[in-house]
């Protein structure tokens, strides 16, 4: 793969060269790469071309129990009897071969320590007449079956990344398997991954402020949200950001880092990927406590957030030694390092950077919220005005939403304007999913349709909450689905787990209605794994 390498299409990691348009789906790219030590070096093969750059997979302590079988029996699963599974309904994997009788393989997109990776066609998507049938689909390598334990961690983390419903988070659909193939499926995009941008423009001095600056924003806010869903990365770097054709910025691999303790099995910078120790980190943008082995925090994916931020802002990492090479945070707080200051940039930007850059967690902000409040711009109107208004329109807030609730039922997706037609097309999306029986793709298509008028400007307040009083009524069917569940009485210990993992973030959801049902099916849930 080269530099010269433009507009690909790319769900997660490096692929395949093409002349014309490209799809990068899976592992890092080239330089954040994670790849196994017995990798080939064929061409479509991901490789690190500097090994400071190159993911470092350390032991997690995380092991499972019984992960959730062919989606949610509420019996006792097999995924850690891997030797008891049986064939793959495709005899031969590769383009035109079909994955649980769904999932069409049309291209070898990427190849990564973890497997392989297609574009693929849903069959489930296509007959919903689905204007985009194409998913990511990665295919695990074999070596998984030999580690049950890795297969259960990695189930247990893509269940965690399916209650991420953000504009900049990367979709993560599934974790399944059909025999003895397991795969993964996610959101399929169009565009370029921000190492490939950063290598393309570093060499000019990095972005320009202007086109920088909102990718930082986007970034901290997909961090920031996941760091509130209780979710660290641990593992977040340029080639785990993904650009859109759109301009947009979206985060990747939520699935496969984990909240787990990372402890110290490699060695130097050395790339490598053992399923039998699942935790991965890259020594690059790895914070000095993370390298030493401890449980990561938020404070971690700050510190990686700041490396980021001054690459785009500078072209360069802000640890190098004299011969360019980018330094771990331990080795660069040994050699008392401190990043040049930067230029041509507010200073509120320069000193959130500076301080995320801080070698101890202590000293860095303890969140990526934080650093998001810190970038912002300040407010131009003096803080009583600013007060004042606020009171005004939250009085006249209650008052339109007041008969807006009282007007509930006479609310519905027709009322919506032009304007809104993409959060009306996410709640049908998500009506679509609920009747399939899948309640966290409804969910998340139902957050993501209040998130995109939120970011939204020129729509009146009146159509706001009529979109409002619209997405908590969908989203109160995807609690009903939830309480319903908690009601069953089939469940396993681990399917308890899973259920309780969904309702804890629906908990802290703004949206939907009916929370004392919740929280009481919540309790229920509680009280039956402390009796298991």
């Amino acid at each position: 793969m080269t530099d010269d390498d433009t507009d690909r299409t790319r769900t997660g990691g490096g692929g395949r060269p093409q002349p014309d348009d490209r799809t990068r789906v899976g592992e890092a790219g080239d330089q954040d790469a994670t790849c196994l030590e017995q990798s080939s070096a064929e061409d479509d093969t991901t490789r690190v071309s500097s090994p400071e750059d190159a993911t470092r997979v350390s032991p997690a302590q995380e092991t499972g129990e019984d992960a959730a079988g062919e989606r949610t029996s509420g019996t006792t699963s097999n995924w850690e009897r891997p030797d008891l599974w049986s064939a793959p309904s495709a005899g031969v994997i590769g383009p035109g071969a079909t994955i649980k009788q769904r999932f069409v393989l049309e291209e070898l997109i990427g190849q990564g320590g973890m497997g392989a990776v297609y574009r693929a066609r849903d069959l489930r998507k296509e007959e919903a007449q689905d204007s985009e049938p194409h998913v990511a689909l990665k295919l695990l390598s074999d070596e998984f079956r030999q580690h049950p334990d890795s297969l259960v961690a990695l189930q247990r983390e893509a269940k965690k990344a399916q209650v991420l419903a953000h504009p900049n988070i990367v979709t993560v659909y599934d974790f399944d398997r059909d025999g003895t193939q397991v795969f993964m499926t996610m959101e399929y995009l169009q565009g370029d991954p921000l190492d490939a941008v950063i290598r393309q423009r570093g060499a000019i001095g990095g972005l320009p402020q202007k086109e920088a600056l909102p990718i930082i924003d986007r970034m901290s806010r997909g961090l920031a949200y996941a760091h509130q869903e209780g979710i660290v990365h641990s593992d977040f770097k340029p080639g785990n950001v993904f650009l859109t054709r759109e301009g947009n910025a979206k985060i990747l691999d939520f699935g496969i880092a984990r909240a787990a303790r990372v402890g110290t099995g490699a060695t130097g910078d050395q790339t490598r990927f053992d399923p039998a120790t699942i935790g991965a980190i890259t020594p690059a943008y790895a914070s000095a406590e993370m390298l030493e082995g401890d449980v990561p925090e938020p404070a971690d994916d700050v510190y990686a957030l700041a490396c980021v931020a001054y690459e785009l802002l500078t072209g360069k990492h802000p640890f190098l030694d004299e011969s360019g090479r980018k330094l771990p945070a331990d080795e660069a707080a040994r050699r008392g390092l401190k990043p040049v200051p930067l230029r041509n940039v507010p200073k509120r930007v320069s000193r959130a950077v500076q301080r995320g850059l801080a070698a101890r967690r202590e000293d860095r902000f303890p969140d990526a919220g934080m650093f998001l409040e810190a970038i912002k711009p300040p407010a131009r109107l003096g803080r009583t005005v600013v007060a004042s208004l606020a009171i005004l329109v939250l009085v006249a807030a209650a008052s339109w939403w007041m008969i807006i609730r009282e007007a509930d039922m006479l609310v519905s997706l027709d009322d919506l304007p032009d304007s809104l037609d993409e959060s009306r097309e996410l709640i049908l999306e998500g009506d679509r999913y609920l009747e399939a029986g899948d309640a966290p793709q409804a969910h998340r298509q139902y957050t993501l349709a209040w998130e995109q008028v939120e970011e939204q400007d020129g729509i009146s307040s009146r159509d706001r909450d009529r979109l409002r009083v619209l997405v908590d009524r969908h989203t109160d069917a995807v609690f009903d689905h939830y309480v319903r569940e908690a009601q069953r009485e089939d469940l396993d210990e681990f399917s308890l787990e899973l259920l309780r993992i969904s309702l804890e973030s629906l908990e802290r959801s703004e949206l939907g209605t009916r929370r004392d049902q919740l929280r009481e099916a919540l309790e229920k849930v509680n009280d039956r794994l402390d009796g298991e």
